[in-house]
């Protein structure tokens, strides 16, 4: 019997700046993820700079799961896909309505598994709303 990793395409949205893992640690993550759970590791694409919402890049790699190139984007921490707290919520949101499935290998969180992303997702919500209300 097959199994649900068979033929799933990832993609690594890895970002080069202040506090990001080198691109070498990054592109290392990316490869044992997807070798862990039988992916199949493609291309990974890097900005430079800012956080994942404010670059072509990031633009470029929600393209290609909106346009089935890859089924799973992944990234090292959450800080790769947003330069705020709430840059990051705004992401995952956007994410998760677009229907992009999100793996962020820091703390092995997968979008795909509500059962274990959406209590930390809505606390990380929570926690960004909170701050939010006290700024």
């Amino acid at each position: 019997m097959a199994s649900m990793s068979d033929g799933v395409r990832a993609v690594c949205f890895a970002r080069r700046g202040a506090g990001a893992a080198s691109l070498a640690e990054q592109r290392a993550a990316f490869e044992t993820e997807c070798a862990a759970r039988g992916w199949i590791a493609g291309t990974v694409v890097c900005q430079l700079g800012r956080g994942g919402g404010d670059g072509r890049a990031w633009a470029a790699v929600r393209r290609m799961v909106r346009t089935r190139r890859a089924d799973v984007v992944l990234v090292d921490t959450l800080e790769t896909i947003g330069a705020t707290e709430r840059d990051i919520a705004r992401e995952l949101v956007l994410l998760r309505h677009a229907g992009v499935r999100l793996l962020i290998s820091e703390f092995g969180w997968d979008t795909a598994d509500t059962a274990s992303f959406g209590p930390q997702a809505a606390a990380f919500g929570a926690s960004v709303a909170l701050t939010a209300v006290a700024a």
